[in-house]
């Protein structure tokens, strides 16, 4: 080809993608799951870089709140301990801390919380939560915190089977027989009720027969499974001195042996015909695992499986992959009365909205979210009227964008909206999203060293979920040391 034809081409290809740029969207052009960007004029022009937020500070001002406090004797009331408060560095670091927000119902609903914490023998914390959570993770440092601080033992509830390939406080083994059903997600149409207990899901270890088939004891079903302790884990959860199986919906009595340090503690039978039962037994003196031996012709729906101590704190790890937090409303309300009932807690903590957030596409959506949401703290306080309830909003989360990492464009507005639903409903709120830095610093948390978000840009690693459990329990005994000033 001639010279002056080259030129030509050139050009005439020069000006043919000059006029697709201009005329393609900043935001690229949508076909299904598949967006096209094409670089803009100005961007080829002007260098476009994203300013990523700078969370050097937020890390470096991290302290342990308890550090600054000394647990006395109180020479007036004799054995009675006393929290005194080094006020100096007090005053000074409780500044950096990203604090608890709540109006006045919220406050008398959290001191409420804070009366049974002060006062009573063993008190009940159950922290719900998305995948940020499971494995243990955040819930674990706080459960520690607090059970070094008010005394308890043990991990609280177990799924009979555990879903998630990582466990940091815990670890369960089972027979292969196990399948759970969970009420969120994809659920499976061959459960024909609504009881799966409060933990979201049921498991089983003999098929499920629906109530219109006739019952037949042809096959004897054996099952087992067993929780211990891990290497990694915090001391007290290695120490279980209680356990309680929450059960039901077994069409034939099942015979059930219970295995500590090698020896069986424990010969029960669960009853055949319950919507709902427990059992329990103490467990010898520094138990830190414990089998569970199943017999029978049918499998009860094991709702849980509590491993605690019988005083201090109880702290539980429910976490639910994929959920957005809307299980509530679905789970039979009645049947969920009688476990809460049982378990008695005194403090929920929610921590939902990161699952929504793929799929917001307008305020539209977010509006919806937010009022499904309201109905979900309306039907705790249905369920458990006298517990307190702390919202724990989602975190940043970062969606790639041509070459780029940066926070989901509707993410600031969910976050607001769960802010106004929880206050609104009396409920205290932790902005996690700005605890960490605000808008585009979940890159900065995965750019860390050490690294304190994982690759995906959504989720927390180790460190990081430490990190952010530190700065979660900051908050809540900065407003518990404000809340026994105020007794004195």
């Amino acid at each position: 080809m001639k010279p002056r034809k080259t030129l030509l081409f050139t050009l005439g290809v020069f000006v043919l993608l000059v006029g697709v740029m201009w005329i393609t969207p900043e935001d690229g052009v949508t076909v299904g799951s598949f967006t096209f960007h094409m670089p803009t004029v100005k961007g080829l022009l002007v260098k476009n870089e994203v300013e990523y937020a700078d969370v050097s500070g937020i890390i470096n001002q991290q302290f342990e709140i308890d550090s600054l406090v000394d647990f006395e004797l109180d020479a007036n009331e004799g054995d009675t301990v006393m929290e005194v408060i080094h006020r100096a560095d007090y005053d000074s670091l409780v500044q950096s801390i990203s604090k608890l927000e709540m109006n006045a119902a919220g406050r008398e609903n959290l001191e409420h919380f804070f009366y049974h914490l002060q006062h009573d023998s063993l008190t009940r914390i159950m922290h719900y939560g998305d995948s940020q959570i499971e494995g243990d993770r955040i819930t674990a440092f706080v459960r520690n915190k607090l059970q070094v601080r008010f005394g308890g033992t043990g991990v609280g509830l177990r799924p009979a089977v555990q879903p998630y390939d990582y466990v940091f406080s815990a670890r369960q083994q089972s027979s292969d027989n196990w399948k759970r059903f969970p009420i969120y997600g994809k659920v499976d149409s061959t459960i024909t009720h609504d009881r799966y207990g409060v933990m979201g899901a049921f498991s089983r270890f003999a098929p499920p027969v629906p109530d219109s088939l006739p019952f037949r004891d042809s096959i004897l079903y054996q099952a087992e499974l067993t929780i211990s302790q891990t290497d990694i884990s915090f001391r007290r959860t290695r120490e279980y001195e209680q356990l309680r199986l929450f059960y039901g919906n077994s069409r034939s009595p099942v015979l059930l042996n219970i295995l500590a340090r090698g020896d069986t503690v424990s010969t029960d039978t669960l009853k055949a015909n319950l919507d709902y039962g427990t059992m329990e037994c103490t467990l010898p003196d520094s138990t830190n695992s414990v089998t569970l031996a199943f017999s029978g012709y049918d499998s009860p729906d094991i709702y849980g499986i509590e491993l605690a101590s019988q005083k201090g704190i109880i702290m539980d790890n429910i976490a639910l992959r994929g959920s957005s937090g809307t299980i509530f409303t679905k789970a039979n309300f009645a049947h969920s009365l009688e476990m809460y009932k049982d378990l008695n807690p005194e403090l929920f903590i929610l921590q939902f909205g990161g699952n929504v957030m793929p799929y917001i596409q307008d305020n539209a959506a977010i509006r919806r979210y937010g009022r499904v949401f309201a109905s979900q703290i309306k039907r705790i306080r249905q369920l458990c009227p006298d517990a307190a309830v702390i919202v724990i909003g989602p975190s940043d989360m970062s969606t790639k964008v041509k070459d780029k990492y940066v926070t989901y464009d509707h993410l600031p507005d969910v976050v607001r909206t769960l802010q106004k639903v929880a206050i609104d409903n009396g409920c205290a709120y932790w902005d996690m999203y700005k605890a960490m830095g605000g808008h585009n610093s979940m890159p900065s948390w995965v750019n860390a060293d050490p690294e304190l978000a994982s690759p995906d840009y959504v989720h927390f690693t180790s460190k990081g979920a430490r990190l952010i459990a530190n700065m979660f329990y900051n908050a809540l005994i900065y407003e518990y040391n404000n809340y026994l000033e105020g007794e004195r």
